[in-house]
């Protein structure tokens, strides 16, 4: 089977390939990768990814014998791939998976568009050629696998239903959750108009692996864990509203088995925890607890957040947000203005982590279990039966073990906390022995 993939340099794609290359051994892959930002090649962007997949170093040897490198630029027509390369996907590629977008909260429209909306119409584009060149020649079809987000319904007051062809999405959280909704009306539309081959994947909050925790990419969630462990998000509100969070593993695990079974052709799979999603009062409850116990700075006091009315809680940002732009206006010093652009990330992220977000998930559990090997999402808690006994163990804590770990990726320097510390704790030790 030969495939096209985009978002192999991304945080999700890279784990499906893992995957799929133990579930396909006959795979051939094109990978379509832009050029770095700062110009790196994408022969090295790819080495960059391969160096730390999960794979043994014959697999790696094998995933490279059989790579074809795609430099890509969307804003240029058919992506500004070499028209004889071109011509080579659309006579060989079987499948395609498209999984690559920009997942920032706090981009602007016009940019972020390019990156999940334009692209999307490009590789349909594509793919449509290898569906014209495949029917003229008699070959089998080819199918299209999009990873979309069940955020994409944005702002929804009741449970978000799982809607096959009908798609009716309120006021978006962000530019991100608006372009990704924009990008599945139009693969939707395909469907409903030519019947296309298309499968559409909903992941909800994609956190570290079931298996050990770890993750590629430290966002969302993990920046406010982050915030609360630093005593930097004194107040949060509606500890009751849940955050649906599946692991990326698991994730991988139904994409990958999805396309290597080549069974399932057309539809929307919805990978979320549903009625097992996690509370935000949970969260908080056990991660206070682990990281007051497992703190490696020594003596370190972590403060616990104060959960708030919504209307407090909205009114303090906006203040901050006013305050340290005024500040920055003042003073012309750029700490207050990076300031005011990290509180403008976390907006786009207050949506996710404040607002009711309860996703349906029955149907698409059913096609999980009868077109892959996994059933329901390993969940972030401890799930306890009405008897108060155990049912099923989360792995909240090896999320939270790989977060101190690994300082949230480099995010976190725990060196520069304990000086800290050590200047903070020095004087009052030396008030006390003047004191004796």
């Amino acid at each position: 089977m030969k495939y096209l993939v985009t978002g192999i340099t991304g945080t999700v794609v890279p784990v499906i390939i893992e995957l799929l290359a133990k579930k396909d051994a006959d795979a051939h892959y094109y990978f379509a990768i832009r050029k770095g930002s700062n110009g790196k090649p994408i022969s090295a962007r790819f080495e960059s990814v391969v160096d730390i997949l999960d794979l043994d170093r014959e697999s790696k040897r094998t995933l490279d014998e059989r790579t074809t490198l795609v430099e890509i630029d969307v804003e240029k027509e058919n992506m500004g791939i070499d028209p004889r390369l071109y011509n080579e996907l659309v006579t060989n590629v079987d499948k395609i998976l498209h999984g690559a977008a920009d997942v920032r909260f706090d981009q602007p429209y016009e940019n972020i568009r390019i990156s999940n909306v334009v692209f999307t119409e490009k590789i349909y584009d594509l793919f449509s050629a290898i569906k014209n060149h495949r029917s003229e020649t008699g070959r089998p079809e080819a199918t299209l696998y999009y990873i979309s987000t069940g955020y994409a319904y944005g702002i929804y007051n009741k449970p978000i239903p799982e809607e096959f062809l009908e798609f009716h999405p309120g006021k978006p959280d962000n530019t991100y959750a608006q372009t990704k909704a924009e990008a599945k009306s139009f693969i939707l539309d395909k469907i409903k108009r030519f019947n296309e081959r298309i499968v559409i994947f909903e992941p909800t909050i994609i956190g570290g692996s079931a298996k050990n925790g770890r993750t590629r990419s430290y966002n969302l969630h993990y920046i406010v864990m982050m915030l609360a462990y630093l005593g930097k998000l004194p107040f949060l509100t509606a500890p009751q509203n849940t955050l649906d969070i599946v692991p990326i593993d698991w994730v991988a695990a139904i994409v990958s088995d999805i396309m290597a079974g080549d069974e399932y052709h057309q539809g929307v799979i919805r990978m979320a925890s549903g009625s097992d999603a996690v509370s935000i009062g949970y969260l908080h409850g056990v991660g206070y607890a682990y990281y007051t116990s497992h703190d490696p700075v020594e003596g370190r006091v972590m403060p616990p957040i104060r959960f708030v009315p919504r209307w407090f809680f909205n009114s303090m940002i906006k203040a901050q947000k006013t305050f340290y732009r005024a500040m920055y206006r003042c003073t012309g010093n750029k700490r207050f203005r990076k300031l005011v652009k990290g509180i403008g990330l976390l907006e786009g992220y207050f949506p996710y982590i404040t607002g009711y977000k309860v996703f349906e998930n029955e149907k698409s559990l059913a096609l999980i279990e009868k077109y892959t090997g996994c059933t329901r999402a390993p969940v972030m808690q401890d799930i306890r039966d009405p008897e108060g006994k155990l049912v099923e163990k989360g792995y909240y804590e090896k999320v939270l073990a790989d977060t101190l770990e690994t300082g949230w990726g480099g995010l976190v320097d725990f060196d520069r906390l304990r000086e800290k510390q050590a200047e903070f704790v020095s004087p009052q030790a030396a008030f006390s022995a003047s004191r004796k």
